[in-house]
């Protein structure tokens, strides 16, 4: 059985939608991903208490599967989590301990910050000042907020 051709308008405008998003998942990767010559993290209140946010106002996260500061998340996992990037040695804000603060090598040589050897992300899609994706498990893996302390904010969240 023969299925129904497909419309060559249709075919096209499904590519040019594919590229679209694509292209638009990629411009906010790489948006996200620029750094400045150096990372700054910030203590900020939220529904799930004091967590960390870049100084962007996005929450930053960790990634569950990663292992010994080290990231795993990379391809789509990094289109859609951004890691956050430093071109120098990141700073703490105040209720941050400067200590717990460094980075790691990633496989394209670029420094991606760590808070307690938890390398950082941001997650595409979040607003300034909300948290979308508290607890959720997405590429392999749970990702969470962190405390100040450096240790993962296990408050179940929705996906907003």
């Amino acid at each position: 059985m023969k299925g129904l051709p497909i419309p060559r308008r249709l075919v096209l405008a499904l590519v040019a939608l594919v590229a679209a998003v694509f292209i638009g998942s990629t411009a906010t990767q790489a948006a996200m991903m620029r750094s400045s010559t150096q990372a700054k993290l910030i203590l900020r209140s939220s529904r799930f208490g004091k967590v960390i946010f870049g100084v962007n106002g996005k929450v930053v996260y960790m990634f569950g599967r990663d292992r010994a500061g080290t990231s795993r998340c990379y391809g789509l996992c990094a289109t859609a989590w951004p890691p956050l990037l430093t071109k120098g040695a990141p700073t703490a804000g105040p209720g941050l301990n400067a200590t717990l603060l460094g980075t790691t090598k990633r496989k394209d040589g670029t420094q991606q910050v760590t808070y307690n050897h938890h390398p950082l992300y941001f997650y595409s899609s979040d607003k300034t000042g909300k948290i979308m994706c508290q607890h959720a498990v997405m590429h392999g893996g749970i990702w969470l907020v962190l405390k100040a302390n450096g240790t993962p904010n296990m408050a179940k969240g929705t996906m907003m």
